[in-house]
């Protein structure tokens, strides 16, 4: 009897003793719990940081194809604010009246030339970025385009690419200016492209002086009236003035190296890739007026979908010679079709695209 008596203490004092102990160690995990910060949230990523992120990700593997489907949405407009410091902000431009065209007055572009073709001028024998880098030009943010009408109308070509990646002469020539846009405007404001250079062409265009410019670098090497052949190093890219993530600003510039308002297509300058021609294309309403923010989509023969937009106004230009309002270079070489829509038709091109030549291609109504 005394032995039960004194078992059933015993268990009762173990049950309390362990009661007691589950309560101090539940204590001691939530001490713990609140001395330890809980883990960051992640942030979602900002829709501005593009061309930081998924453009270098996507198109450094082909930079001159987009995989994913077309998305046009012509009734968009740029609003982004301009700032003159070097936070990754996009800049502005005027925003466009809302129609199904980015601007109404068509009469305010230019008429095209009667002919849509010309021989090709690839005076660049060789691309901006030097060895290690990507040399294929974003195909989200075009020339003449707004980049899904997030940003201004572009009046270069970027190169997406990583800090430190080396920056070439396209051609041989004289550089006529070096440094920073701190003091000097070379686009609409100062310190807006950061470190830059303007490189004057040795070789004339129907009597025009052409320059290249070399935008947002991390380094210059090179100083005012130097000579350099092609290919010799300019510097580094970087992300200086008004850019979003490391990457080089590529412009052609006619006659007025310092002109934000004389720009051309740098696409059409540059030598197309081997097995690889470019396309210039206009598109045009019935009475000939260029057609602004078109989305022109077209299939070649890798099988890849490629889109182009036309220039988005009468701030960038066409070339003298072609009458352009699209181009795209390093497209490959064999069939293409081409397709756009317009006041509800579908207008149509077939083209067979020449190595290494300009392939013109004119959707009209």
């Amino acid at each position: 009897m005394l032995n039960s008596q004194f078992t059933i203490l015993h268990v009762r004092r173990l049950i309390r003793l362990c009661i007691v102990y589950c309560a101090l160690c539940v204590v001691f995990l939530v001490a713990c719990d609140s001395a330890t910060p809980p883990p960051p949230t992640a942030v979602p990523l900002n829709p501005a940081e593009f061309l930081a992120t998924r453009v270098p990700q996507i198109l450094t593997e082909n930079a001159a194809t987009e995989t994913l489907a077309p998305t046009p949405a012509r009734t968009a407009t740029p609003t982004i604010t301009k700032t003159s410091t070097p936070t990754p902000t996009p800049t502005a431009s005027p925003s466009p009246t809302p129609s199904p065209y980015p601007t109404i007055v068509l009469a305010n572009f230019p008429t095209p030339p009667a002919e849509f073709g010309g021989e090709p001028h690839f005076f660049f024998t060789n691309r901006p970025i030097g060895e290690g880098g990507n040399v294929f030009i974003a195909s989200s943010y075009r020339y003449g385009s707004t980049g899904q009408h997030r940003f201004e109308t572009h009046h270069g070509v970027e190169f997406p690419n990583t800090f430190g990646i080396p920056i070439v002469a396209v051609a041989p020539g004289t550089i006529y200016y070096a440094g920073d846009d701190l003091a000097q405007e070379f686009g609409p404001q100062t310190d807006f492209y950061g470190n830059l250079v303007v490189l004057q062409l040795t070789q004339l265009w129907e009597s025009h002086t052409v320059y290249a410019l070399y935008g947002h670098m991390q380094d210059v090497t090179v100083a005012t009236g130097q000579q350099v052949n092609a290919s010799d190093p300019l510097g580094t890219v970087g992300s200086s003035g008004v850019a979003l993530g490391a990457h080089l600003h590529f412009e052609v510039r006619l006659d007025k190296p310092e002109s934000y308002w004389d720009t051309r297509n740098s696409e059409l300058w540059l030598t197309p890739g081997s097995g690889h021609g470019t396309v210039a294309v206009r598109v045009t309403n019935k009475a000939g007026r260029y057609l602004p923010g078109m989305r022109v989509g077209f299939t070649c023969s890798d099988g890849a979908y490629r889109y182009l937009d036309t220039y988005w106004d009468f701030g960038v230009n066409p070339d003298d010679v072609y009458g352009e309002n699209a181009a795209m270079t390093d497209v490959p070489a064999g069939f293409c079709h081409f397709e756009t829509e317009f006041e509800g038709k579908t207008l149509k091109q077939d083209a067979t695209v020449t190595e290494g030549g300009m392939t013109f291609v004119w959707l009209q109504p």
